[in-house]
């Protein structure tokens, strides 16, 4: 792994083993193909590459964690750590909580766009949101 700070690939084989790496790739492949009428491999391309990119468009999902990134002023986010509890495709928004609040499973749950992912990198997921697919509209 990348110990520069500009560098935001995400080890997703090491967040989710390479199995379960490779499920989220081929979901996000099926997603690009479907939505953006891509031929499968280009498709499948892209996926491989947003995904180790740590784009939250292709990976944000219930039961991640996300970190705030070294390169980011803690003043400019929400909290240094968030937990998606859900995700909306539209508008593309994301229900999080600060998993470090106190408050633990009372702690305040905030809708943001999905955009603000892009402060952060995933640290974990939950494998057992990983069943059914994750996104509603």
């Amino acid at each position: 792994m990348s110990t520069d700070p500009h560098d935001h690939t995400v080890p997703l084989d090491l967040v989710l083993g390479p199995h379960l790496a490779a499920t989220v790739i081929r979901r996000a492949a099926t997603a690009l193909q479907h939505d953006d009428f891509l031929p499968e491999p280009v498709a499948l391309r892209l996926a491989c590459e947003r995904a180790t990119d740590g784009d939250p468009l292709v990976l944000a999902a219930p039961g991640q964690i996300w970190e705030l990134r070294a390169d980011v002023d803690p003043d400019d986010a929400p909290a240094r750590r968030l937990a998606i509890h859900l995700r909306l495709t539209s508008p593309p928004t994301v229900y999080v909580s600060d998993p470090d609040d106190p408050a633990g499973d009372d702690a305040a749950i905030d809708e943001l766009l999905l955009e603000v992912l892009d402060l952060y990198t995933l640290a974990s997921w939950d494998t057992r949101f990983l069943v059914a697919p994750t996104a509603i509209g």
